[in-house]
């Protein structure tokens, strides 16, 4: 055997030792393992344009909160790190400098100040960041920690609190309450902001999210807007964090202000533990309480021209505002893109504002909660409804689809001549068409519910099964009783039947579960499973999805008791 082979077994058998090392100590090139963050939410992302000729790094990952505990243990504050423009302004949030200047100068900044804090800190013999010349234990591709990030919602009692905090001063001159404190609009010609009373619009219509924001795709492909207002905003998480956290700091001392790091907004523990407001007072918006939707221009003057339009067009639906506010955490829930009517950007044939989606399709598509069909969907997969909605194909417009969509649209408009109605006849009849909504509901008389029934399928191996068939059907009944959505859609009280019965007749007799399920196991061609997977799968599914505890949907012997 040569030199050079033995030569080359031995840096083989040396690298592989090697590696070895380092997987059973779970040690890096570049640090330990332990040594690395857990799940963190304060991850920064620290990425600045490659210099001309230079070489293209990784960004790096700056832990905020981390650096923050250390800035505390040291009695010092943000000033550490950021400066001001005013001596009694709010922090600057860019590192040691005001603004951006020139590629070179920004880095040297962060590459001098970081490494000298880092050798102050390991001369106090504590653990450190890198020192000069660890280029790359900064700029690297690897995810050092999972990031527990959780965006904050901004609902209706964190709105409420911040409105009527004492501690916030409009700076734009008197509203109502805080609300020129946050809310600006933007006068191009004079390239400044102003509050606007009555004008006030969600911060993501115009501080538009770097990254695509879910309620962009809502309707589809987000139209990009070429207004110089867009152009001149910041994106939404920068400008939430020039106005939240400079409006934090300024009011620390004032009264319980809100935090100031990371964890404080965007840790779901700490979410858990911020104060609520149980019934929030409304928003306003100068919006109505009650409203007539329909497929037409409501503008239309002429009642001739309203005539034609309702023979053409769905009848009307009387839209309860309030109700439907109180049910939603924010404005942005249905008006995604801007306050204003849904026909405005999304006409009966599309138009470009609205991305061509027509009014149709934005009022009943089914796959996001920014529409009726879509939020009322949602609504069923509470535990109240999902014993019977979340086990059932859905149902298309067809079969009772005239009764479904006579629930909303149940305006006659031909009928009470709404075109000669004046303002104030169009009120009452809103307030009386959404009463009647919810009124009608009917309850199964007590007598024709069997209060038990005895399923005896497969009586050769168990003693019968008892089920508490009116018990059941009484508890579903009170459910439907809490939610006034639950009581229109519900008119016809067999309709709860069908939650089990599902493809049989509206009837309070309705046919045994093996007429159309046969006692053999094997699933049909049509897809319907035999009884047992047929009893099986309503029953355990039920008690799944609407968390019934009394009895565990895996306890088998609850139902099936051997025979003695």
């Amino acid at each position: 055997m040569s030199k050079r082979t033995i030569s080359l077994r031995l840096i083989f058998a040396c690298l592989t030792t090697f590696l070895v090392f380092l997987v059973l100590t779970n040690t890096r090139l570049y640090g330990k393992a332990d040594d690395l963050p857990g799940e963190r939410v304060d991850g920064i992302t620290i990425n600045l344009p490659t210099l001309p000729g230079g070489e293209e790094m990784p960004g790096v990952t700056f832990h905020h909160d981390l650096h923050m505990d250390y800035v505390k243990e040291k009695g010092k504050d943000c000033s550490v790190c950021h400066l001001k423009e005013k001596e009694d302004g709010p922090f600057v949030f860019k590192y040691m400098r005001i603004s951006d200047t020139n590629v070179e100068t920004d880095m040297a900044i962060y590459h001098d100040n970081c490494v000298s804090c880092h050798t102050q800190v390991k001369q106090e013999g504590k653990k450190s960041g890198p020192m000069e010349a660890q280029c790359r234990a900064c700029h690297n591709s690897r995810e050092e920690a999972a990031s527990a990030w959780t965006p904050i919602s901004f609902d209706k009692s964190l709105h409420n609190r911040h409105e009527t905090a004492k501690s916030i001063s409009p700076p734009m001159g008197q509203g109502d309450q805080n609300c020129g404190a946050c809310h600006h609009r933007y006068d191009e010609s004079a390239d400044k902001i102003y509050y606007a009373k009555g004008e006030e619009d969600s911060c993501f219509y115009c501080h538009q999210s770097s990254s695509h924001d879910p309620s962009d795709a809502l309707f589809g492909k987000k139209m990009q807007k070429e207004s110089l207002t867009l152009k001149k905003a910041s994106p939404m998480r920068k400008a939430a964090h020039n106005a939240c956290v400079a409006c934090h700091q300024k009011s620390v001392n004032k009264e319980p202000a809100g935090p100031v790091d990371c964890k404080g907004c965007h840790d779901l523990e700490a979410q858990k533990k911020i104060k609520r407001i149980p019934e929030p007072t409304r928003l306003k918006r100068n919006q109505p309480d009650l409203l007539l939707i329909t497929g037409w221009d409501k503008k239309m003057a002429a009642p001739e021209e309203i005539l034609k339009a309702a023979e053409q067009h769905m009848s009307p639906v009387a839209f309860n505002h309030t109700l439907h506010e109180k049910a939603s955490d924010n404005c942005r829930t249905c008006h995604h893109d801007a306050l204003k009517s849904c026909r405005e950007c999304h006409t009966t044939a599309g138009i470009e504002a609205g991305g061509f989606v027509k009014l149709e399709t934005a009022m009943h598509g089914r796959m996001n909660n920014g529409t009726c069909i879509g939020c009322h969907n949602e609504k069923k997969s509470s535990s109240d409804c999902a014993g019977c909605h979340a086990l059932m194909p859905e149902k298309g417009f067809s079969g009772t689809s005239d009764a479904t969509c006579k629930t909303c649209h149940s305006v006659d408009a031909l009928a009470i001549g709404l075109q000669n109605m004046l303002p104030d006849d169009i009120t009452l009849l809103l307030q009386t068409t959404t009463q009647e909504r919810v009124s009608g509901y009917g309850i199964i008389p007590a007598e024709k519910i069997p209060e038990k029934v005895m399923i005896g399928h497969i009586a050769d191996q168990y003693q019968p099964t008892e089920f508490p068939h009116g018990r059941i059907v009484k508890a579903i009944q009170q459910r439907v009783e809490k939610s006034g959505m639950a009581k229109a859609f519900h008119k016809n009280d067999m309709t709860l039947c069908a939650g089990c019965h599902h493809n049989t007749p509206a009837t309070d007799k309705p046919q045994k579960c093996d007429s159309c399920h046969g006692r053999t196991d094997g699933i049909k061609e049509d897809g319907r499973p035999g009884l047992k997977g047929a009893y099986h799968g309503q029953c355990i599914g039920c008690h799944q999805e609407m968390n019934i505890d009394a009895v565990q949907a895996t306890d088998c012997n609850a139902c099936h008791k051997e025979k003695r």
